[in-house]
């Protein structure tokens, strides 16, 4: 049995939202994915184009853009660790 999933392979997650820069479920989605039933998916996946979209992202995903933004969170992210070691 083939179950349907939003996932682009992108697998990061927004720091604010808590939601994946590629299909816009959150963590815990994600990791139930195979145990919700099909209602369960069905209400995530009507969901999701409004999260994308909340995210600055295209509502039907769109891979580049969103590998872009999460490679720019960890890039803020990695700078901001720098500076703190810097500090002591």
């Amino acid at each position: 049995m083939t179950v349907r999933s939003p996932c682009l392979l992108v697998c990061e997650l927004d720091r604010t939202t808590g939601w994946c820069f590629g299909c816009g479920r959150s963590g815990e989605e994600v990791e139930n994915w195979l145990a919700y039933s099909d209602r369960q998916r069905d209400a995530v996946m009507a969901a999701l184009p409004a999260r994308l979209v909340a995210m600055g992202l295209p509502p039907e995903g769109d891979q580049r853009m969103a590998e872009d933004r999460a490679r720019a969170q960890k890039g803020v992210a990695r700078r901001r660790n720098r500076r703190r070691r810097r500090r002591g």
